[in-house]
């Protein structure tokens, strides 16, 4: 897809971050912006940034407060969206949280939640678009995934497989949508500064901290110009940054690099305690 203009956008995750930086950009580019969250304060706060970037006062930036972990909540509010304001031409799936910490220590609720959003809140939006799309014969979706899902990382035990999840998901739903005229892209973003990386960091243990520093961190609008790059060359594969693209093409060196050095740092503290 070259040209974003009258073009309509929905982004899940849309009201901070990586999200939200997508969405001022398509803005920039012409496109219609509809913006999926919970919190509706915040969508309203951003829908006032994007509509600060567009092209054109014609351009509908739309708001639409609803979980993505929550499918009969979301398919009402989808479903009475699409009826009064037409079928998104891109679907992207940007909602997601991570809580870092080590397997032995972590509350079991937290897998719960971070599948429910991060893998399940990327099946569902897409279970109700994707027929959508179809049915008008063209479309994109994109999934961002990220480099946890190329290379395990220490204390990401909830985060890593929720995204491999999405990894696998973007796969199989290309292979059965490409033939319908619609395009499926998976994103690897690395460490990228929004709110949820700050959060991160507050509760990272000192192993994952020592082993992902040096590792690059992109701003938002990097990350987000670089897969509006991959949507114009329908790209399937969207890997932001250098660092990223280093990481995936030495990616069974790093892994061992990254599992010794946990390992040998985690024995380390265990002794030491």
């Amino acid at each position: 897809m070259k040209n974003f203009e009258n073009k309509t956008v929905l982004i899940t995750g849309g009201s901070s971050g990586i999200g939200l930086a997508l969405g001022k950009q398509f803005a920039s580019k012409g496109a219609h912006v509809w913006i999926l969250a919970r919190r509706k304060n915040l969508l309203k706060s951003a829908q006032k940034e994007i509509r600060q970037c567009c092209l054109s006062p014609n351009q509908n930036i739309e708001i639409i407060s609803a979980d993505v972990s929550k499918y009969d909540e979301l398919k009402i509010a989808l479903q009475s969206f699409i009826k009064e304001k037409g079928v998104p031409d891109i679907l992207i799936n940007s909602a997601g949280i991570s809580y870092p910490g080590t397997f032995l220590n972590l509350d079991r609720k937290i897998f719960d939640d971070t599948i429910n959003i991060n893998y399940l809140g990327t099946v569902y939006p897409t279970k109700i678009i994707a027929p959508e799309m179809v049915k008008q014969g063209h479309g994109h979706i994109v999934n961002l995934s990220s480099l946890a899902a190329i290379v395990g990382i220490y204390g990401y035990s909830a985060y890593a497989p929720s995204k491999y999840a999405v990894r696998g998901f973007s796969r199989v739903l290309r292979a059965e949508l490409n033939p319908h005229g619609v395009s499926v892209s998976i994103v690897y973003p690395p460490d990228t500064d929004t709110p949820q990386l700050a959060f991160e960091n507050k509760i990272k243990p000192e192993i994952t901290k020592a082993i992902t520093q040096g590792g690059g961190l992109l701003s938002a609008d990097k990350v987000a110009s670089d897969i509006i790059r991959g949507i114009e060359k329908d790209k399937f594969t969207i890997i932001p940054g250098l660092e990223g693209k280093l990481l995936v093409a030495f990616a069974p060196i790093i892994g061992r690099i990254l599992y010794h050095s946990s390992v040998k740092k985690a024995k380390q503290n265990i002794k030491n305690n």
